[in-house]
């Protein structure tokens, strides 16, 4: 096999995949401090621009202060995903470029079912928290379909 560009699809270089796992670990860390525990440290209480902020009262095109960890664990954990997912294979061949698109194609109608699933059967705030969560949830997706579709070629490769 010869190494190609993957013709059009714009990768990352192989060890952005390492960071890309450091950053979802991080960012995983930081979720859990902040949901399941609760903490909002005092020091992360800054003054951000907001588009667009509707808590006591809605506001457009201001300065607000807001706690930022909520912002930096969601920003930390996409960042970490993407890396993950768009980062090149040690070796980029025809056949792996096959299977990402296949796995991405696979990831993208899956995600299209989940949400069509939800907006049948999940209604008011359990519909905005699963909008929130799809966000991650479909680059997971194509992490993990991808992932299976590398590991079942190579054992494949291995067994010829």
């Amino acid at each position: 096999m010869k190494e190609i560009d993957s013709k059009g699809i714009y990768l990352l270089p192989n060890k952005f995949k390492i960071i890309g796992v450091l950053l979802f670990v991080v960012g995983i860390i930081i979720t859990i401090i902040r949901f399941y525990f609760g903490v909002k440290p005092d020091w992360l209480d800054i003054k951000v621009f907001a588009v667009y902020s509707s808590f006591l009262q809605t506001k457009y095109f201001t300065f607000i202060t807001n706690n930022i960890l909520e912002e930096l664990s969601g920003l930390i954990l996409l960042v970490g995903l993407v890396f993950i997912a768009f980062s090149k294979e040690k070796t980029e061949n025809e056949i792996i470029e096959q299977i990402r698109i296949r796995s991405f194609f696979y990831s993208v109608y899956s995600n299209i079912l989940f949400t069509v699933f939800a907006f049948i059967f999940i209604f008011g705030l359990g519909f905005v928290y699963y909008l929130v969560l799809n966000m991650f949830v479909f680059l997971l997706l194509f992490i993990f379909v991808f992932r299976y579709n590398i590991y079942y070629y190579k054992k494949i490769i291995r067994n010829n």
